[in-house]
């Protein structure tokens, strides 16, 4: 597929802006169901080892400028009771960071767990243009 070959799949009504978005909740999407239900333990280089992994698949999509991952280690159950026992990533526990550019749009987009919405929201933080 050639540069902006894409375009012929999106309306020539949606503007650069728009695109921008639309890219921006694909990625948020993917990360967030990407970890939801990885078992987890409070080792330290197992926690580490989940954010970079997924950061860096997450960086092969197209349009990816950053993405920063810190899942909330105080959330994160490390004892086992029972041999059987983990824990696994909620939405909870998920904290990341994307950076995307499509064109001349670039958008700072995020995943928190907002408490008193008891959600983890997925949000455009910061939306602007670069030359």
């Amino acid at each position: 597929m050639t540069k902006n070959n894409e375009k012929i799949y999106f309306s020539p009504d949606l503007s650069i802006r728009e695109r921008a978005c639309f890219e921006s909740g694909i990625k948020l999407g993917a990360l967030y169901h990407i970890l939801c239900g990885i078992p987890i333990h409070s080792d330290e280089n197992i926690i580490q080892s989940i954010e970079k992994g997924i950061e860096a698949a997450i960086s092969c999509q197209p349009f990816v400028k950053s993405v920063k991952i810190n899942l909330d280690r105080g959330k994160i159950i490390g004892e086992k009771s029972t041999e059987f026992d983990y824990d696994e990533i909620s939405g909870k526990i998920i904290r990341a960071e994307l950076i995307i550019q499509f064109e001349s749009i670039e958008i700072v987009a995020k995943i928190d767990w907002v408490e008193n919405m008891q959600y983890p929201l997925m949000f455009i933080e910061k939306i602007y243009k670069v030359d």
